[in-house]
């Protein structure tokens, strides 16, 4: 089943930029180490520093950038680190916020999401992401709920991105080594 395009897509702005942030500046850092002389000069060394790098810059890119909440008018699809999971309307019982977020599936299945979580800024400023994405998804929830039912949860890895950093990344190596 398409989903089409979400209404909304929500996810802790600080974290989200911070990552984002890391993650670049780990990049451009790494291509200019791979470009530059290199203790060994060899290739294999650069592989090594390849080998290193690509999945701490993978991780933080997972953990800050990657967890949203994205509302479609079929259901909610919560993005955590390295798990999504699809609730459809008819699933979703209710929607606790208060130092966390949690969808309670009519199963009583209680689904964490990430880009709720506790954060002591959060908890000075009186929740508010929380309280915001408890109210987006109930904004968005459609008054006859759609009949499509269960909860899909699955590993949520994104490896082609992983496999086109690491690519990007060697490729560069290639190049510094030839330099």
């Amino acid at each position: 089943m398409s989903r089409g395009r979400a209404a909304v897509v929500l996810r802790r702005k600080f974290d989200s930029v911070l990552s984002w942030t890391v993650t670049l500046g780990m990049l451009v850092t790494t291509v200019y180490v791979l470009l530059t002389p290199f203790p060994g000069n060899g290739f294999a060394q650069r592989l090594e520093f390849v080998a290193i790098i690509a999945p701490i810059t993978w991780f933080v890119w997972m953990v800050g950038a990657h967890a949203a909440v994205k509302i479609y008018g079929s259901g909610v699809l919560v993005v955590n680190w390295f798990r999504a999971y699809w609730v459809p309307w008819a699933d979703l019982a209710s929607i606790e916020s208060e130092r966390e977020v949690h969808l309670v599936t009519t199963s009583g299945e209680r689904i964490n999401v990430a880009a709720g979580a506790f954060s002591v800024a959060s908890s000075l400023n009186g929740s508010r992401v929380q309280h915001r994405i408890r109210e987006e998804i109930e904004r968005h929830r459609p008054d006859p709920v759609p009949a499509e039912t269960g909860v899909r949860k699955s590993f949520d890895l994104v490896l082609w991105q992983f496999a086109g950093v690491v690519g990007f990344l060697l490729v560069i190596a290639w190049i510094g080594a030839l330099i």
